[in-house]
């Protein structure tokens, strides 16, 4: 009866493909789903990352404003006191100070 021992192994390797199918389409499914969600994080972490740089940037920005008023000058010229300022040595040095203080604490901690 080998035919009939054939007809079983056709049928078992059906089923297996069937299996394998069924695998396949269920591996696919949690793949869109995954990506989905990795989709959805991406657009929380840049939402978070452009919320941080605004909140920095209203921060610093009233930070300045205690010194330069901006009612007293136009955007221009606070672009040239800053640059004035900020092409000093004596402020590039107290920059990289403030930064080797700042790293040497992170290291501390």
């Amino acid at each position: 009866m080998p035919g009939n021992q054939e007809g079983g192994d056709q049928m078992a390797r059906k089923k297996t493909l069937e299996e394998l199918q069924a695998e396949r389409e269920k591996a696919e499914q949690d793949l869109r789903m995954r990506q989905e969600n990795l989709k959805k994080l991406k657009q929380k972490e840049a939402e978070l990352t452009r919320s941080q740089r605004t909140h920095r940037l209203c921060t610093h920005g009233a930070m300045l404003e205690q010194y330069i008023s901006p009612d007293e000058f136009t955007d221009e010229q606070i672009d040239r006191i800053l640059k004035a300022i900020f092409r000093r040595s004596e402020t590039i040095e107290m920059l990289q100070s403030v930064k080797r203080q700042a790293e040497s604490q992170s290291e501390t901690y």
